[in-house]
């Protein structure tokens, strides 16, 4: 499966004080927040009388920990603390500390993804994510909470569906929208964005359901709303809640809700905190959390991200996802920061739970742990592995061995805000608009890359040639009167094959969707109606298959087909020569010939008979598929 960074960072990791952060929920600039469990059994009278000793107030109670938020005059503060720890009626007392989002935006959004868009996905292919998929691709039934900034869904197409709850511990309603901040829509795109349906990109777990608990904004989150959204989280159904946290001081709240949710069954993930520094975060270190530090694109350690035996896991930063806003629209495109390697380790978890729902949070916590590929920077266990996380717990790759096989054809997408969104082209192109490459779904053996692109121009005979090479394509002048259709290949070590998507409307004619691979004008993009990997005229068409070497002894190789009229469609695709020739021989013995490296394209409009393809030219194997209509 083939999926495909920017933007400005977030200050570093700092456990900031409650007084400059009242609005992210409850209090003044005035005052502070702090959390008080008392001794079991206290009169509520004997509590009043103590909070009001010391000038505090309710700002509200987290019941399953008995914990009580209180906020007090910002000069009282440490005096409030220091008494209720004196009392004998009180547990603990603690600041209610604020901690950050960890998130930063690299430079260079150019991961080396072949034909890339935005940047390429990497971190999929290197935990094995994609095969891990034939496994199973996440169930519905399977809940990730994202305790986050809450989410902005507008325009991005990809979160359809993949929402089952939302609550707001803020406000305590349901609306986590209205005042949602940009960091937790992030961190769910990594998680959880639909799978096959020719938008933006896929989360680790696309099969899964999101449950959106917005626990602060984009400045940061209290202590307490973090631990009383895990509280929830467990409260309905969640088995993987993600925390995309990290602050330097500890909690004894944040403790007993990580102990409440982890008796509840859930796997908990946090980031490690975006510092370089063995420096210990919260609540990546706390008991029963998986804290996650981050790896680049070569598998050592992102630069900017913490590392220590107290960090769980790595997984993969600057992971392609949805953004609210970017270039002033709605789009897709990398985040970095350990806010974005965390989801990853959560997305891979559902997978675990998804493949068998009787798992316990501490099976999945171990499998993650003991298959982890070793790290080169100090992390407990090293870096997790999807597919082989699985297989420890007796799961293996169904699929049998085989070279790429296209299910979905691919499409001719439209540009509408670069190359950070776009949908399927729904009517004629126009002078200037850009053309993106649309690749279709493949199965097959790992791993499967794309080895070719080509954008073929279509004249109304239906006979094509190769304009450009490249994941997108400006359409010109020249271009008027003639269609477009994309060629794509995919390869891997068992072969190549070749796709092709259907010939749009021809540039400059008056719109008409019927000639759209994607009828439908909604918004939402929807997969090719059309079945078949490669297109031709109306009624039955064939595909065949070749396959064979050039060698001294056999510098030529011919192969005789039987084709109806209308257009034949073939593609020679080889790997270890510069060139080859491919030619069609009709019957009475003319010929049309082309050259060039793989994969080399011969159409052409023929009667109805037998015709003979021969390649030359080279020293090396080869797979020709021809495409034509059914004599």
């Amino acid at each position: 499966m083939l999926m495909v960074v920017v933007g400005a960072a977030i200050t570093p990791v700092v456990a900031t004080d409650a007084a400059t952060n009242a609005s992210r929920g409850g209090g003044s600039s005035s005052t502070i927040r702090i959390l008080i469990h008392y001794q079991p059994g206290k009169a509520p009278a004997a509590i009043a009388g103590l909070e009001a000793s010391v000038g505090a107030h309710l700002v509200k109670e987290i019941p399953a920990l008995q914990v009580r938020v209180l906020a007090v005059p910002d000069a009282a503060a440490e005096n409030a603390i220091a008494v209720m720890r004196r009392s004998d009626q009180v547990d603990y007392a603690e600041r209610d500390t604020v901690l950050q989002a960890q998130d930063n935006l690299p430079d260079d959004p150019s991961f080396p993804q072949a034909y890339s868009l935005g940047g390429g996905a990497w971190g999929w292919t290197m935990t094995h994510t994609t095969q891990a998929w034939d496994i199973t691709q996440g169930s519905s039934g399977v809940l990730i909470a994202i305790l986050d900034t809450g989410i902005k869904t507008t325009g991005l197409s990809d979160f359809t569906g993949q929402i089952s709850a939302t609550w707001n511990v803020l406000n305590a309603t349901s609306d986590a929208t209205t005042s949602a901040g940009n960091h937790g829509t992030y961190v769910a795109g990594i998680v959880g964005l639909a799978m096959a349906n020719n938008a933006g990109s896929a989360g680790f777990c696309p099969g899964c359901r999101l449950m959106i608990v917005q626990v602060g904004t984009d400045s940061g989150a209290f202590m307490s709303d973090i631990a009383s959204g895990l509280v929830w989280a467990a409260d309905h159904g969640a088995r993987v809640a993600n925390m995309s946290w990290a602050g330097t001081a500890d909690s004894s709240t944040m403790q007993s809700a990580t102990s409440y949710a982890h008796s509840k069954g859930v796997v908990m993930t946090a980031a490690a905190g975006n510092s370089n520094c063995d420096c210990v975060t919260y609540p990546a270190a706390d008991s029963y959390v998986l804290g996650v530090a981050g790896v680049d694109n070569a598998g050592n350690k992102a630069g900017d991200s913490n590392f220590g035996t107290w960090v769980s896991v790595a997984a993969p930063e600057g992971n392609m996802t949805a953004w609210p806003s970017i270039n002033g629209a709605p789009g897709y495109a990398p985040v970095g920061g350990t806010s974005s390697a965390a989801p990853v380790v959560a997305g891979i978890a559902g997978l675990l739970f998804s493949a068998n729902t009787a798992l316990t949070n501490t099976q999945v916590e171990q499998a993650l742990a003991s298959t982890a590929v070793p790290a080169s920077f100090s992390v407990r266990s090293g870096r997790v592995d999807a597919l082989a996380a699985l297989a420890s717990l007796g799961f293996a790759d169904p699929q049998a061995s085989s070279a790429p096989l296209n299910s979905v054809a691919p499409l001719v997408m439209v540009e509408t805000n670069g190359d950070w969104n776009y949908q399927p082209l729904a009517a004629a192109p126009q002078v200037g608009q850009v053309l993106l490459r649309g690749q279709g779904s493949w199965t097959g053996s790992a791993p499967m890359s794309l080895m070719n692109v080509q954008w073929q121009r279509c004249a109304p005979n239906a006979v094509c040639s190769v304009a450009a090479t490249a994941a997108k394509y400006t359409v010109q002048a020249t271009d008027s009167g003639f269609g477009f259709r994309i060629a794509v290949t995919v390869a891997n070590g068992v072969g190549s094959t070749t796709a092709i998507s259907a010939i749009s409307a021809p540039v400059g004619s008056a719109p008409s969707p019927s000639a759209s691979p994607s009828p439908s004008p909604s918004p939402s993009p929807i997969p090719s109606p059309t079945p078949s990997p490669s297109p031709g005229p109306l009624g039955t068409t064939q595909t065949l298959v070749f396959s064979g070497a050039l060698n001294p002894a056999n510098p030529s190789r011919t192969f005789t087909v039987t084709v109806g009229a209308g257009l034949a469609d073939a593609r020679l695709s080889f790997s270890k020569c510069s060139s080859l020739t491919l030619a069609v021989v009709s019957p009475g013995g003319s010929s049309v010939s082309t050259s060039g490296p793989s994969v080399v394209v011969l159409d052409s409009s023929l009667a109805a008979g037998s015709y003979t393809y021969q390649i030359s030219g080279g020293r090396c194997s080869f797979t020709l598929t021809v495409t034509a209509p059914a004599p």
